[in-house]
Formats: C-alpha cells, sequence, structure tokens
C-alpha cells in the first residue's frame, strides 16, 4: 500500500526518511519545518508543499512523522491541528510512545538506528528500523510502511528502544570521539592520522564475523602491562591519562575474568 506522508523536520533524519520513502512510491505530502528555507529545499525535491508551523499543517496526510529534537515534541504536538486523521509517529530512540498519547488516535514510534547525514543520502535497505505502535491497525501499517523502506523491521518497545539507543552511543558515538583523540594525539606530534583507517576499517570488517569480545586485542588484553605504564608515561594530558587508564582497567578485568571469547 501507497501512503501520502508528511514530515516534520527539514535535518538529517527527515531528509533519510523522505528519500526512502520516495523511493518507495509513497508520497511526501507536505514537509514543515521552523526553518522555512530548509522546508523549501527538501519538499521542492519531492513535489511536496511546505510550511513552518504544524498548525497549517494538512489533514489529508496517512502519516504525520516527526523528526525533531527531543526537546521540540512537545511544542509542535502541541500546534498540531485537531481531529487529525494520520497515524502520528516520532522517531527518537531515547523518548517514550507515550509522548504521542492524546495527541492522536493512532501514534507508533518509527526509529532508524542509524547516524544519518543529509549531504549523503544512502539506501536504507539494512537499516534496522524499531517500531513502536497503541493499537493492531497502526502496528498493521506501520510495519506496512517500514517494510518497503528495509529488510529490517523490528517491533522494539520504550524501554528496549532505550537501551538500543544508549549502547548505540558507546558503539558509535563514544568510538568517534576516541578516533578524535588519535587524530588530536597524532597532529600534536606532526603525525598522519590516515594511516590508521587500515586498521579501523578491519576491526569493522571483524564485527561481521563475530562477536565484539571475539577480536579484543591489545595490552590490556595480554596483561602486558610494562607497555601500558609506557603509554601512560607518554600522556601528557591528565584527561587522556584518565581515560586510558580507565578503560585499560575495563579489557584487563573481563580478560581476567575469563570474559573475551576465543575466536
Amino acid at each position: 500500500m501507497k501512503y501520502k506522508i508528511t514530515l516534520v523536520g527539514s535535518g538529517n533524519v527527515a531528509t533519510h526518511l523522505a528519500q526512502a520513502f520516495d523511493n518507495a512510491g509513497h508520497t511526501i505530502n507536505q514537509v514543515i519545518s521552523r526553518d522555512i528555507g530548509r522546508a523549501r529545499i527538501l519538499a521542492s525535491r519531492f513535489g511536496a508543499f511546505y510550511g513552518d508551523k504544524p498548525s497549517t499543517m494538512y489533514k489529508d496526510a496517512d502519516f504525520v512523522i516527526l523528526c525533531v529534537s527531543d526537546e521540540a515534541y512537545f511544542s509542535v504536538l502541541d500546534d498540531l491541528p485537531s481531529s487529525m486523521n494520520a497515524i502520528i509517529c516520532h522517531t527518537s530512540g531515547p523518548v517514550s510512545i507515550n509522548v504521542l498519547k492524546g495527541y492522536a488516535t493512532n501514534y507508533g514510534v518509527f526509529y532508524p538506528l542509524q547516524s544519518f547525514r543529509k549531504e549523503e543520502v544512502k539506501s536504507m535497505l539494512e537499516v534496522p528500523v524499531f517500531i513502536e505502535y497503541n493499537n493492531d491497525m497502526t502496528r498493521q501499517k506501520l510495519h506496512d510502511l517500514a517494510d518497503s523502506i528495509t529488510n529490517k523491521v523490528r517491533e522494539v518497545d520504550s524501554a528496549q528502544r532505550e537501551k538500543y539507543h544508549l549502547a548505540a552511543v558507546f558503539a558509535n558515538n563514544f568510538t568517534n570521539a576516541m578516533y578524535s583523540v588519535a587524530e588530536e594525539y597524532l597532529e600534536s606530534n606532526g603525525l598522519e592520522f590516515d594511516h590508521l583507517l587500515p586498521i579501523i576499517a578491519e576491526t569493522a570488517n571483524r564485527l561481521k564475523q563475530g562477536k565484539p569480545s571475539q577480536w579484543q586485542t591489545g595490552p590490556a588484553k595480554r596483561g602486558d602491562n610494562s607497555v601500558i605504564q609506557k603509554h601512560l608515561d607518554m600522556l601528557t594530558n591528565d584527561q587522556l591519562r584518565g581515560i586510558y587508564e580507565q578503560i585499560s582497567e575495563y579489557i584487563a578485568r573481563k580478560a581476567k575474568n575469563k570474559l573475551y571469547d576465543v575466536p
């Protein structure tokens, strides 16, 4: 079934979902964004209407999908037109489905577990989409919509989704912060970060072949305390020393308790 979809927001998530929905044959009916210029740019790609206030939203959409910051949900929801028949969905990891209660008869969550950049719109076929719903009709339609853009649709409740979001912060945001630490350290010593790209890619590729615990390496895993101490002596920044020590202690403790898998 093909749906008429209104998107609230014009950033990374809205851009990727709009393209994915359009590719699947759905109609992008309207783009609403407080930045009217960005709303116009995104809407123009799909021949959609646009506006800068939720109150100006047309009432003929099948879905209204909120792609806004977590702090903006209530201001958007309070400004929605009354008597809307659309299924209202939010796209947040840490926000409960209950934030939508009272604003629509049919509502749910449509959460793609991915980091998006609107400057580089890619296929969502392998992106997990987690859905949650308040009734059977919404469940069926959310499955139908999600199945049209990805091969990985899962029913996940709000508590489970929060845990996935927290895990994603460790796996993605914190990992990228470590890349930044490595880059800054090398550049401060006149060296090139690009030489780390092959080992970074190799580590990521190994995750397709087994659990992360199977591939842990390094001096802390081996119990090589002399190397660890040498590294600590090389770090003049107290904050970085603290990070190195904490992570090394965590790895060493897991290794001591034999919590790492043997390949």
